[in-house]
């Protein structure tokens, strides 16, 4: 293949390749338009917006809203390159607050498809505006409603080398479809419908915040575990539709941020959000979270991304540390307090996966009554023999430890989970995950008090752990670990936190194990210790350590391990009567 060479002097471009050329760096696939389209129609004051594709938006993209219109004097120029009604200078961009005001966007549409407006302004006759590749083509009188019909077709019909990276139909579609949604998140007082290839794929009537979440994404969310709550700054509001724990993802992908009303991608503030629930999210576990921030403009850039994908914050650590505070505080309210809500408990974070297992499976038995007989059977023999077998320990019956629950251990099963019933509630507790958290808990509500080693521990790092821990050197000092470097790569531990005499094998390999920041470092390094620490699966226990576990864990404020993980499955009366058929 040859390569043609061309002359190295620079040259002013025409007219017709520059605004291609612009036009490619808005427009590059059919959601581009869609997105372009939908912030005009938003920005107009639509109450309804309706959007048509065919072929993925690859053939026809139509978007019909019945919002402020255009007078003739705006579609004469509305095509043109930097043509805008939302900025006439310099400081607009300060104080912007509408969705669009980059003048390239109607531009780069026209001048990359076939497109034809049709549009009214109130008490004026409407107007029908074609221009195909930049070049216009009729502008006259027509028929039409107040608002606004915008029809695009052809896509890059005059830049060939574009269309050759468009994708199948069916995945412009669905980039279509999610830009759609995105856009329509946020403005949930106006009404949204969604057709594909003449099928009516999406309908979002106007709604509340949480209404729309649940339209946007049926079957995908239950509205009990679906929480909305807010709060209010000097400069900015943020409000979130926060998942129950229990809500818990693979990935990040219901983790959005959206700023004044347009999805973002910040990964800032994503990170406040896995943070905000990392007290109960086991590793490789994400929420599901929507965050919404309205924010003074002056505060904010959007012109730092051709699609706005991105903004500049003045204000970023503030924001992050809001962010973080809000979701602590909204978590706070699953946090299970046991002398103080034992009497009006309700199932919470940590047993909604359990007693949902129990409601699915008692569904699947009204099917089978056979099956149905044999199952509920085997759950009563199998609890009529943990009650029979297994010795019973009532630890409350003496009248020194009366207490206003009665608790009876009731055995150890699988040499893992702990059985107890308390009231009419009955437990099944993961003993190294509550003994983790108790230890856990117990590391960090001490001060941070050095312990010297009588004899120090050596140890010695790869290059790039030791120039990490180097870099983190003050975090460990803050938490009481002293170090003294005896040459390259090798150092030794000269102190430790008091608490953690005995275990310096296990901070060396967390110190040898860290590969990012060291912005948690504390609440990991013990949050290891305690894990390491804990009483492990397959251990068995005898009735009074049990029994003394059984008790602090019903002490605990918030029933997760370190890493997420629900401390306890719990399972009422009412909910085992009603699984094996007695209600």
């Amino acid at each position: 293949m040859s390569i043609k060479k061309t002359s190295g002097r620079i040259k002013i471009l025409p007219d017709s390749v520059s605004l291609r050329i612009a036009a490619g760096e808005v427009i590059d696939r059919p959601f581009s338009i869609v997105r372009e389209l939908l912030d005009n129609s938003i920005d107009a004051g639509a109450s309804k917006i309706d959007l048509y594709i065919t072929g993925g938006g690859t053939e026809h993209i139509r978007v019909v809203d019945n919002g402020t219109g255009m007078s003739l004097e705006d579609m004469k120029i509305c095509y043109l390159p930097y043509s805008t009604s939302k900025i006439g200078r310099m400081e607009d961009l300060d104080t912007l607050t509408t969705l669009g005001f980059r003048g390239e966007a109607l531009s780069s549409i026209a001048a990359c498809s076939r497109l034809e407006i049709i549009s009214k302004l109130a008490n004026s006759p409407p107007n029908k505006l074609t221009v195909h590749s930049s070049r216009l083509i009729s502008l006259n009188r027509a028929a039409g409603t107040e608002g606004t019909v915008i029809d695009v077709s052809d896509l890059f019909y005059s830049i060939p080398a574009r269309k050759k990276f468009l994708k199948k139909p069916s995945a412009e579609a669905t980039a279509c479809k999610k830009t759609l949604i995105e856009k329509a998140l946020p403005f949930p007082d106006i009404s949204f419908r969604f057709y594909s290839d003449n099928k009516l794929k999406i309908f979002l009537p106007a709604a509340t915040l949480k209404e729309r979440l649940l339209s946007a994404y049926p079957d995908l969310f239950n509205p009990q575990l679906i929480y909305e709550t807010y709060s209010e700054h000097k400069d900015y509001k943020l409000r979130i539709l926060a998942g129950d724990p229990a809500l818990k993802r693979k990935d990040r992908r219901y983790i959005q941020i959206f700023l004044n009303n347009r999805r973002i991608n910040e990964f800032a503030l994503v990170q406040a959000v896995e943070y905000g629930y990392s007290a109960f999210m086991p590793g490789g576990n994400y929420p599901v979270l929507f965050l919404f921030i309205d924010i003074n403009p002056a505060l904010i850039d959007f012109n730092i991304h051709p699609a706005k994908k991105e903004a500049r914050f003045f204000n970023l650590p503030e924001i992050h540390h809001s962010v973080v505070d809000l979701i602590k505080s909204f978590l706070s309210t699953f946090e299970y307090n046991y002398k103080k809500s034992m009497d009006k408990y309700t199932p919470s974070v940590g047993f909604s996966e359990f007693n949902n297992m129990f409601r699915e499976k008692n569904n699947l038995y009204k099917a089978d009554t056979i099956q149905t007989d044999k199952r509920r059977n085997t759950i009563i023999e199998k609890i009529q023999n943990s009650t029979t077998i297994n010795d019973k320990t009532n630890f409350n019956n003496s009248k020194e430890e009366t207490r206003e629950h009665q608790i009876i251990y009731m055995g150890q099963l699988f040499k893992l989970f702990l059985l107890a019933s308390i009231d009419t509630n009955f437990y099944f507790i993961d003993q190294h995950a509550a003994h983790e958290k108790i230890l856990y808990n117990e590391l960090r509500s001490k001060k941070h008090r050095k312990q010297d080693l009588l004899i120090p521990f050596l140890f010695e790092l790869e290059k790039s752990k030791d120039e990490l821990f180097h870099k983190n050197l003050k975090e460990y000092q803050n938490i009481g670990i002293s170090v003294e470097k005896l040459s390259d790569f090798r150092w030794q531990l000269i102190s430790v936190p008091e608490l953690c005499t005995g275990k310096e094998d296990i901070i060396v390999n967390f110190i040898k194990s860290q590969t990012g920041s060291a912005s948690n470092l504390e609440a990991d390094l013990y949050a290891d210790i305690a894990c390491k620490s804990a009483i492990k699966d397959g251990d068995t226990l005898d009735n009074t350590t049990a029994v003394n576990l059984i008790q602090q864990t019903m002490e605990l404020k918030n029933a997760r391990c370190p890493h997420g993980r629900p401390v306890w499955f719990q399972v009422s009366r009412e909910e085992l009567f009603h699984f094996v058929g007695r209600l």
